[in-house]
């Protein structure tokens, strides 16, 4: 078990969704509705999904998808990057869920923005660590999720 991201860039209202028996998006390859998650996400971390409504069915033009580690591995990497920041960036990705929940297109924006301005530095720092090559590939990874996001989008912790 782990932590799995999402991203979507363009995301689009799908206006007659249709559901099987079970409640589940019958297209649920082309289409995510943010639902539960987003909800308890938005209970604890107000504000994080602005842009997007967890009761509404989305397609999008664009995903990304990759594994952020288990939930030890992610936390270790959070806890570097909070280590990273000295409390300056990236606050409303380190104070967020490690197990599920929404990031919307305006937090993401500003995420993205972390993420680019801090690159080079980040690279240095990584070599400072045991397993720097794979905390610098999760920035890189984390960079990409937030720039698509940034782009009428959203990033989905499941």
């Amino acid at each position: 078990m782990g932590l799995d991201i999402t991203a979507y860039r363009k995301l689009k209202v799908v206006e007659e969704p249709k559901f099987d028996e079970y409640g589940d998006l019958v297209e649920w390859d082309t289409q995510w509705k943010p639902g539960g998650s987003m909800e308890w996400s938005e209970e604890h971390f107000p504000g994080q999904g602005e842009g997007v409504d967890p009761q509404k069915v989305y397609t999008w033009e664009e995903a990304f998808g990759f594994r952020a580690g288990s939930y030890s591995g992610y936390n270790w990497w959070r806890a570097k990057l909070e280590l990273f920041a000295e409390g300056e960036d990236f606050r409303e990705l380190i104070n967020f869920a490690d197990n599920e929940g929404v990031i919307g297109p305006v937090v993401s924006k500003k995420l993205a923005k972390d993420f680019e301005k801090n690159k080079e530095k980040a690279q240095e720092f990584s070599k400072t660590l045991d397993d720097g090559e794979w905390w610098f590939g999760q920035y890189k990874r984390w960079q990409e999720a937030f720039e698509m996001a940034a782009d009428n989008g959203a990033v989905d912790f499941h």
